[in-house]
């Protein structure tokens, strides 16, 4: 009696491991599925909030131009800089503006890259062409150009008697009564500028010619003329 009571109480206990096991197994499941999307809601949530921001766009920097204006241009060849760089070449009096502006606060320096050369020469000078860029285009640089000009004369040798009279372009009619140096007087002609003398008359019993010559009286005069005189039928 007593080995069938021990016999169904072990039977008793075994079926309750049994219970046990498969519970813990079920329980075990159950925490791995719970570890399980635990795992992928916080990766998820994780995608979400520590998902890199986007890159922050930076603004453009401000950009200004530099510019002004030209005052005394005859004809063309003047050609601008700014910052040693970026020419511009200016064929007209009045406004003018450098294509490429400059970023804010840089330093600009405006100069003469070249100077007019036709149809006469000129020499141009810039004023208020270098600072620093600050809140505003630059507009006030001002390039002022002036032509240098020649009075125009040469010398006579050999004259004897009155009756010589040159000629400078083809007019302004200057009588020689002496030998030496001689100016047309009231008339000054642009560096770069064409120009002629001729003789228009000579005295009655003397022949004269006239050569170049290239040796100045001073540096506001062009020698240009030698007109050399003698009796006709003779040379000097």
């Amino acid at each position: 009696m007593s080995g069938q009571l021990d016999n169904k109480l072990q039977s008793m206990f075994d079926e309750m491991n049994d219970k046990e096991r498969v519970m813990a197994k079920f329980t075990q499941a159950v925490r791995a599925v719970l570890l399980m999307v635990t795992v992928i809601t916080g990766l998820a949530g994780c995608d979400k909030s520590e998902k890199a921001p986007p890159a922050a766009t930076l603004p453009a920097a401000a950009t200004l131009t530099v510019g002004g204006s030209v005052s005394g241009l005859s004809g063309s060849g003047l050609v601008l800089q700014l910052n040693g760089a970026n020419d511009l070449a200016v064929s007209a009096n009045g406004r003018f503006n450098f294509p490429n502006a400059l970023a804010k606060g840089s330093a600009y320096a405006v100069t003469v890259k070249a100077s007019p050369s036709a149809p006469v020469k000129q020499a141009c000078t810039v004023s208020q062409g270098s600072g620093s860029i600050t809140g505003a285009a630059v507009n006030n640089v001002a390039v002022a150009c002036t032509t240098s000009s020649f009075a125009v004369g040469g010398t006579v040798s050999g004259l004897s008697g009155k009756g010589l009279v040159l000629q400078l372009n083809g007019a302004n009619d200057l009588a020689i009564a002496s030998n030496g140096n001689f100016i047309f007087p009231g008339i000054r002609l642009p560096d770069g500028s064409d120009y002629s003398v001729a003789i228009k008359t000579t005295p009655g019993k003397q022949m004269c010619e006239i050569k170049p010559i290239s040796a100045a009286f001073d540096k506001d005069t062009l020698n240009i003329a030698a007109v050399t005189c003698s009796k006709k039928g003779r040379r000097k």
